[in-house]
């Protein structure tokens, strides 16, 4: 579309809006407005066909009287102008608009008509009482004296009478507010004419009313609709409240103030709702706008949903005469919104006019609406009701919303046509590559079989077993590749069937023969039902093995424990064959779409990796087309069962019932392929693999078979937790798709208790996508390999995480035969100066103090400190050397308490106590004049040694015991305890438990395995 031609549309509309005003104007204004004077007006030239006049002016006003009252004679009047407030005349001495009074008008008509006219009165507050010729014609609430006696009730009425050879009607208006703290009075025009065109004009009112409200409730319907049935677009529900908050707002605020009428509202909720109305207007307008706002403009968005929010609050909590004073409120939320929807929309439409020319037709129609509002207030012109700018500017809104999802519509039709041709797309490479692996898929079986039947008694029975397994996938993988290709065909429709007598028992043999690895490792059992002598059914042998084997390896994905049985009996001509197995199963969701190609039906957080979800599909085909049907029923947690039919074989007479026979029932149950062993190489990398299928614990474990590595396999997540707690290992391998428990979840276990440095963990993904691959290293794994795996990387990443093991454990037992070798000199130099000094005394106590040095030089420089392990009578040698040389130097501020009840001949960890009791002299007892006692306590329990060091020293505060187990720069120039922290969680999972408290001492314990030496 053109620029010029966008500006002549533009100009074109703007200009049949215009004329459309005028021609309402010209048709609805009055021609001739008289006013009333001094309390009279005077009507006998009035033409009063087709025209009323309100009678606005001058009209008598008696405050604080009731002129119908007959035991009250009148006061003197005053004037008060009409419509308006009687703010400063019910009150002289301070204007307010509660109060009550009487108005009076008389008007002159000419006496020789006989007319009924009638009166319309739109809005007097906020109780009032209609009198003509002194008789009572309406009234709108209840007037009295004091607020206690008045019931408000602003709601527009007519009164009609009749007038007859009379010259002068007297109007009589008794009004009371005690409610409404804006002004009381009439404060709107009452119109007087004829009867029948008063009810021309308000019925034409009150429909071009409801027709704006029927229109703006149908957008508001739509608006829902759309938002429940299309997209989630929460800009959909503001325009929805958008509309039906107009259409409370035209309806409540108008002159014929329908919903007051029509549902009895009392006078405080319309003032209420009315103020609502204007928040429920301007917020959802904002929101409708949003995504054009600028971003600054978003800033202050929360802070508008907040004041709204508030707002709104108040106008229900506050009572109705406090809402005058926070109007500003009201009008800053409409007023605002408006302008700045105008603004900004415009802005947006004149930058892409020719997108958004619907968009700034509605802008200009709303603003038309606007300022021409403004005018006729300005100039006091009084027409009825006109509708058109706001439904114009509704539909033109509507033709945009309608715009945007044809557009979508447009969108998906397209997109829908590119994935169906990427879907076709997709089948035709599946069957391309298909093709292209078969070829060396059998010869990877032939060779294989070849292999296996040439050199069985030559082959050790592990290869025979490896080969078989090679053989096993082998068919399992062509199986799967036939898969594929019978989805093209059975799409196109050109799959052919070689049918004939089929051997229901056999097929089933055949395929748990075929699938007995897959449950190696699981406490899974296959249950043979089909009896040998069942009836043969007419069907295409390849696809019942196809069709059986799918189900069977389907049933085995999802089953951790129990049995999966295959049953079977005839009826009506047809076989029926029952898969059943006590899996994970299904809801009622997954059930109705498993059947669907390229579908996997995990249920929950059961996730099960490999295959493509084409086998049920495949099988429900193919089975259709040998005339059986196929069936699933299933309870989540509870396990599944497919029911297939086929029809028997033709060459079989009659029908009969077979019922599968439980004395004709096999089982096969397979055990794990490796258990842990009672003798354990220490010297040896010890590997722990983690993963639910068989097959892969069984590939990896011929890859890494060898004399490095001692590998133990396990088929779950929790089963591994056990090992770990239990055993020590140098790597872990863990797959990462496990039911239960995932390989992620695994890892966050583990490093709850070993660094990445203390246990290794190698994770096996089938998917090699960055997002997942970090997902694996956020939750702590050391490396991962892609499967299938390449046995070359893998022996590869395994070797070096084993040495990484390695290597952290020979630092840590170096770092503490070398630092427990650097023997300060000051320790030398003191004891040597006490050998000296006894020397010349005390022969006998020299020669101990002699041997207790060499005690302790000897076990410093052990070259056992190196090993793993050493016993407890090493350890315990030392200290006992070690505290003998102190207690010589320092008298009787040492005491040694010692509570050993186990045997010395366990062994632990090297120079993993001396740490601790020279910590608690130094740190401890000498720091304290007096001195202090050491207590060194050794309990059994059976499976593990409790030691504990314990003294009275100063002791330390929290911050100083988290400081102990923290590496600094000055570790490294004593044994110090982190070393000995360190080694312990290496060896047994947990390290140093400390508790102390300043001035109570410190308690060091910790555990460790009973495990004696053999000699």
């Amino acid at each position: 579309m053109k620029t010029k031609k966008i500006i002549v549309i533009i100009t074109l509309f703007v200009i049949s809006l215009t004329a459309l005003r005028l021609v309402w104007l010209e048709v609805f204004t009055q021609q001739q407005q008289l006013y009333a004077e001094r309390g009279q007006l005077d009507v006998r030239d009035f033409q009063f066909q087709d025209n009323t006049l309100t009678l606005d002016g001058e009209w008598l006003f008696y405050p604080s009287q009731w002129l119908m009252d007959e035991k009250q004679q009148p006061g003197q009047p005053t004037y008060i102008q009409v419509p308006g407030g009687w703010d400063k005349v019910v009150q002289e001495k301070e204007p307010n608009p509660y109060g009550y009074g009487s108005y009076r008008l008389h008007i002159l008509v000419n006496p020789e008509e006989t007319t009924t006219y009638s009166i319309r009165v739109p809005s007097i507050r906020s109780a009032s009482e209609v009198y003509v010729n002194g008789r009572l014609l309406a009234k709108s609430g209840e007037v009295g004296k004091n607020r206690a006696e008045t019931v408000a009730e602003n709601v527009p009425f007519t009164a009609s009478f009749e007038v007859q050879g009379q010259s002068k009607i007297e109007i009589v208006i008794q009004v009371a507010n005690f409610q409404d703290p804006r002004m009381g009075g009439i404060v709107r025009s009452i119109k007087f004419g004829h009867e029948d065109v008063i009810y021309r004009e308000t019925l034409l009112s009150i429909t071009m009313q409801l027709v704006v409200a029927v229109v703006l409730l149908i957008h508001a319907g739509y608006a829902i609709i759309l938002y429940f049935v299309g997209s989630k677009d929460k800009r959909l529900l503001y325009f929805s409240l958008l509309m039906v908050s107009t259409m409370f707002y035209y309806l409540l605020s108008n002159d014929d103030k329908l919903l007051t009428f029509w549902f009895s509202i009392n006078y405080e909720w319309s003032f209420i709702l009315v103020h609502l109305t204007a928040i429920g207007i301007g917020y959802p307008l904002l929101q409708c706008i949003e995504h054009w706002l600028p971003p600054h403009f978003k800033l202050y968005k929360k802070a508008f949903a907040i004041l709204c929010a508030v707002a709104s609050l108040l106008t229900i909590l506050l009572p109705t005469h406090y809402l005058v004073t926070i109007q500003i409120v009201y009008i800053l939320i409409f007023g605002v919104s408006i302008m700045i929807t105008i603004v900004i929309v415009l802005g947006n439409s004149i930058k892409d006019i020719r997108s958004n020319i619907f968009v700034l037709l509605a802008i200009i129609a709303f603003v038309n609406s606007m300022i021409w509002a403004g005018l006729l207030m300005i100039i006091g012109s009084k027409v009825i009701f006109y509708p058109f700018d706001l439904i114009i500017t509704i539909a033109c809104l509507a033709i945009v919303w309608f715009q945007g999802f044809a557009k979508v519509h447009a969108d998906t039709k397209a997109f829908a046509l590119q994935l169906q041709k990427a879907d076709k797309q997709k089948d035709e490479f599946l069957a391309s590559t298909s093709h292209e692996l078969r070829n060396p898929l059998h010869s990877i079986i032939n060779i294989s079989r070849a292999v296996l039947d040439r050199e069985v008694h030559a082959l050790s029975d592990t290869s025979v077993n490896d080969l078989e397994t090679v053989l096993s996938v082998g068919k399992r993988m062509s199986l799967l590749l036939d898969d594929l290709l019978d989805v093209r065909s059975l799409q196109e429709n050109t799959q052919k069937l070689q049918l004939g007598n089929v051997s229901i028992h056999t097929v089933v043999s055949g395929v748990l023969e075929m699938l007995r690895y897959t449950v190696e490792g699981k406490p899974v059992q296959f249950i043979h039902r089909i009896p040998a002598d069942f009836q043969q059914v007419w069907a295409d042998e390849n696809r019942v093995t196809q069709i059986v084997l799918n189900l069977v390896h389907n049933a085995v994905k999802f089953t951790n424990e129990g049995y999966i049985s295959i049953s079977g009996y005839t009826k009506d001509g047809l076989a029926k064959i029952i898969v059943e197995d006590t899996g994970i199963g299904m809801d009622q969701e997954t059930t109705q779409r498993i059947f669907r190609p390229y579908e996997q039906g995990a249920a929950g957080k059961h996730i099960v990796e490999g295959g493509f979800g084409l086998g049920l599909s495949v099988s429900k085909r193919l089975i259709e087309l040998q005339g059986g049907t196929l069936d699933v029923q299933s309870v989540l947690g509870r396990g599944s069962t497919f029911t297939f039919t086929l029809p028997l074989s033709k060459d079989v007479q009659g029908e009969r019932v077979t019922q599968s026979n439980d004395s004709h029932q096999e089982e096969m149950q397979m055990k794990p392929s490796t258990e842990a062993t009672s003798v354990v190489d220490w010297s040896r990398s010890r590997i722990l693999v983690v993963d639910d299928e068989p097959i892969n614990l069984r590939v990896v474990e011929t890859i890494l078979t060898n004399d490095k590595y001692d590998i133990v396999t396990v088929t779950s997540g929790i089963k591994a937790l056990e090992c770990i707690q239990s055993q020590k290992w140098d790597v872990v391998i863990s797959d990462v798709m496990m039911p239960k428990m995932s390989g992620y979840e695994l890892v966050r276990i583990i490093r709850k208790q070993f660094s990445l440095t203390e246990l290794p963990v190698l994770l096996l993904t089938a998917r090699s996508q960055p997002h997942q691959i970090e997902k694996g290293f956020l939750v702590g794994a050391n490396d991962y390999v892609v499967k299938p795996v390449d046995a070359l990387e893998l022996r590869s990443r395994v070797e070096a995480l084993a040495r990484v093991k390695r290597s952290v454990q020979e630092r840590h037992r170096m770092e503490a035969a070398w630092l427990q070798a650097q023997i300060e000199p000051h320790f030398l130099f003191n004891t040597l100066n006490a050998i000296l000094t006894l020397s010349e005394a005390e022969s006998a106590r020299t020669s101990k103090l002699v041997e207790a040095l060499s005690d302790f030089l000897r076990e410093s420089y052990n070259f056992q400190n190196v090993e793993a392990l050493v016993p407890l009578e090493n350890e315990l040698r030392l200290i006992q050397a070690y505290l003998y040389i102190q207690q010589e130097r320092f008298g009787n501020r040492i005491q040694v308490v010692w509570e050993i009840e186990a045997e010395k001949d366990v062994l632990i960890p090297p120079l993993i106590m001396q740490p601790l009791v020279e910590n608690a002299l130094k740190h401890g007892i000498l720091k304290r004049t007096e001195g202090g006692t050491i207590c060194i306590r050794i309990l059994d329990n059976g499976e593990h040694l409790e030691i504990t060091v314990a003294d009275d020293g100063v002791g330390m505060d929290e911050r100083q015991v988290a400081q102990l187990l923290q590496r600094t720069a000055h570790s490294s120039k004593s044994i110090g305890l982190l070393n000995t922290h360190l080694r312990l969680q290496q060896h047994y999972g947990q390290g140093l438990q400390i508790l102390s408290s300043p001035n109570q001492g410190t308690t060091i314990s910790f555990i460790v395995l009973a495990k004696k030496a053999v000699y």
